[in-house]
């Protein structure tokens, strides 16, 4: 087996793949009615199945449905086909690489197919996926995450250690299948602890319908934090109260002109000088018109326009020195212009906080009925969970503050994942299992605050408040809160105090999100279906706070769940576990022998 995994390894290195993207003759590309436009950033070029603009007719799918962007994506999705492993397609291999995205070395890269960012996966609405996934790493397991899509009753394939799989061993492989039932762009990263905060993530679209027209599509830009030195070297100063800096801000894995701390907020220019808000894991598209305007309303004549990253006001933590010049790349209206660009930054706030809740007015709209869990059964306080004497992980005495959601900071077994225990009836508080038995598509409110007014405290420190912690932070302290299995309607979203009498709750088309900013001090109030059985996980996508242990699992409709993930089911997973516990087991296989602790994070 470990020859064939080299081999197989050796061919993918030998095409050096860029992409792993479907060909599609009954799809074409529609020719830019508009000036040739073209952005200088790093590009993943290539053809990939592109849509028809969505003014176009579609055509109707089998028994004459039509699906366009009006078609209810959770209960209706057309037939595709399924795009699995060929030559060097739908294939990650997980290794190690050196990388200078910003002209210094970081020498503990992990990334997929030796490439930063790794390679763009696309598939089509409809379409079932089948990715291979090769773990080539000396000292660590892996899984793998496609974020944003739901996974509808394929659990087993969300890609979380410990609660949907072990991690695959290094040497091992392991496929992950699942239907692709919403669509855009997204991006697909590593879930075993800091992972991803050292190269491995990439872009992932599911093409689809389009809420606006458009005449040409580019490819995506990923906009993400970077440091020079690994997440698992600097985890210990979280542990120990100290935030991580940050060294660069990257767009499609390069630094262009300057270093860029990361901001958690980035606000990036459009060419009609509007800044647009967008948290970390959140995803647009946006539609770029060929005719720019100055601010006074005349036509813009220029050639090259700065693409602006700005770190926002209180979400940011640089390096010493200041914030950094914040033009990372250059969008150009003509293929050979060597123009510099000259266009200022047009005034607008740069504060810390989410796009405008008005302005995110879903096409396809919900109606949010009342909920159906009780009023104590919605309440969850983000905060730092005191130490408890002979509770502290990993060691029972160790003193850590970690950031908590659910009744106790979550800190997982690798080895012993929730998927394998669904007909437990008891759980380990360590794993933060919140049941959700509702009737199926009954909805689930959840109300997540950082500060309290008027409400039983739960003992834990929030931040900030009145206490020693908001001078040892000396910050404000937001989070971004995802949620596995669902997208969810977001009702509410205050900066205030959490008080019951503070709730107004949004019924009717409320913005839907899969990460929401938790504002400091605030409160935000979520709702979804409990229409898709499983362990899902919740946690702040801030990669410090999660791997802390700010996390908990959805255990939704637990009877429904073990009876759709069968024995047959779960002998995929269970293999997997063997090989990582063999692999494990070997101390030869630990990054030091004499090695004492393997796991210091929560393990997600």
């Amino acid at each position: 087996m470990k020859l064939f995994l080299d081999c197989w390894i050796a061919i993918l290195e030998l095409f050096n793949a860029n992409t792993l993207s479907p060909s599609l003759d009954l799809l074409h590309k529609q020719q830019a009615s508009v000036a040739d436009l073209h952005i200088a950033t790093p590009q993943t070029g290539h053809d990939g199945p592109v849509f028809a603009p969505p003014a176009q007719p579609q055509d109707p799918g089998p028994g004459g449905q039509q699906f366009d962007i009006s078609t209810d994506y959770e209960t209706k999705v057309p037939t595709g086909i399924t795009r699995k492993v060929r030559f060097f397609l739908y294939t990650l291999v997980a290794d190690e690489m050196n990388i200078t995205a910003d002209g210094v070395l970081m020498p503990y890269g992990k990334v997929f197919n030796q490439q930063y960012p790794g390679p763009w996966i696309q598939a089509c609405w409809g379409d079932s996926l089948e990715i291979t996934v090769i773990n080539k790493l000396t000292h660590n397991g892996t899984t793998i995450h496609w974020h944003g899509l739901r996974q509808y009753q394929t659990l087993e394939h969300d890609g979380v250690n410990a609660i949907t799989q072990c991690p695959i061993a290094p040497g091992d492989s392991y496929t992950y299948r699942f239907r692709a039932m919403q669509y855009g762009t997204t991006w697909y990263h590593s879930h075993y602890s800091l992972q991803y905060g050292d190269g491995m993530a990439g872009p992932l679209t599911i093409h689809g319908p389009s809420s606006s027209d458009y005449d040409d599509p580019r490819d995506p830009i990923l906009m993400t934090d970077w440091n020079h030195r690994s997440g698992f070297q600097d985890f210990q100063e979280e542990l120990l109260g100290q935030p991580p800096v940050m060294d660069s801000i990257l767009l499609n894995g390069q630094a262009l002109l300057a270093a860029h701390e990361m901001g958690i907020n980035i606000i990036s220019l459009s060419l009609e000088y509007k800044p647009m808000h967008i948290f970390r894991c959140q995803r647009y598209h946006v539609v770029v018109e060929a005719s720019p305007k100055k601010a006074n309303g005349e036509a813009d004549l220029s050639e090259a326009f700065w693409m602006r990253t700005i770190p926002a006001t209180g979400c940011s933590n640089f390096q010493l020195g200041g914030i950094p010049d914040e033009r990372q790349g250059i969008l150009y209206y003509k293929k050979d212009s060597t123009e510099y660009p000259s266009t200022p930054r047009a005034p607008f706030s740069i504060a810390c906080r989410d796009e405008s809740f008005n302005q995110l007015q879903p096409v396809l709209p919900w109606k949010v009925s009342k909920p159906t869990n009780p009023g104590n059964d919605t309440l969850f306080e983000v905060g730092l969970d005191p130490y408890v004497e002979g509770q502290g992980h990993p060691l029972p005495n160790d003193a850590f503050v970690r950031w908590a959601i659910a009744p106790k900071a979550m800190y997982l077994n690798f080895s012993d994942p929730t998927v394998l225990n669904l007909r437990n009836t008891k759980w380990n508080p360590d794993y933060a299992v919140i049941p959700k038995d509702y009737p199926e598509d009954s909805w689930i409110y959840m109300v997540i605050y950082t500060n309290r007014t008027s409400i039983p405290s739960s003992g834990r420190q929030t931040v900030p408040a009145a206490h020693p912690l908001r001078q040892r932070f000396k910050r404000l302290t937001r989070f971004q809160i995802h949620l596995h299995g669902h997208d969810f309607a977001l009702l509410q979203q205050s900066a205030q105090g959490f008080d019951v009498s503070l709730l107004k709750p949004k019924y009717d088309n409320p913005p839907r999100r899969d990460v929401v900013l938790l504002p400091a001090s605030g409160f935000i109030a979520i709702a979804f279906k409990a229409d898709n059985p499983g362990s899902w996980l919740l946690h702040c996508h801030i990669a410090w706070h999660a791997s802390s242990g700010l996390a908990m699992q959805i255990l939704e409709r637990q009877e429904a769940a073990a009876q759709i993930l069968t024995p047959q089911r779960l002998e995929v997973v269970k293999d997997g576990c063997r090989k990582w516990n063999e692999w494990f087991s070997d101390p030869d296989n630990l990054w030091s022998k004499n090695v004492t602790i393997f796991q210091d994070d929560s393990g997600i």
